[in-house]
């Protein structure tokens, strides 16, 4: 994975924790997509919980400022309509 998405998506498949909106400004939008799906995937790895992992991207994606639309066809590919609500749930929340 030699390019900004997949060294993202192995950022985010390794991190412990989700990065500040600080430190990932000085990535590429196709970085900081990588990063969110990798640590989502990572997440429901972890937990088994695809509506959790979903939410917590909608929430990266909005804190990151990614455009929902590219993040969120992840979410459609799989088939999954409760995916694409917790991802659009997590993507409202205000923080």
């Amino acid at each position: 994975m030699d390019n900004h998405f997949g060294k993202g998506l192995m950022a985010g498949l390794n991190s412990a924790q989700a990065e500040g909106a600080g430190y990932v400004a000085q990535f590429c939008s196709d970085y900081k997509r990588g990063f969110v799906l990798g640590f989502c995937h990572r997440m429901f790895e972890q937990t088994g919980d695809r509506q959790l992992s979903a939410w917590e991207a909608g929430v990266l994606t909005r804190r990151y400022g990614l455009d929902k639309a590219m993040v969120m066809d992840f979410f459609r590919e799989t088939n999954s309509e409760a995916a694409v609500r917790y991802f659009m749930a997590g993507y409202r929340v205000e923080r």
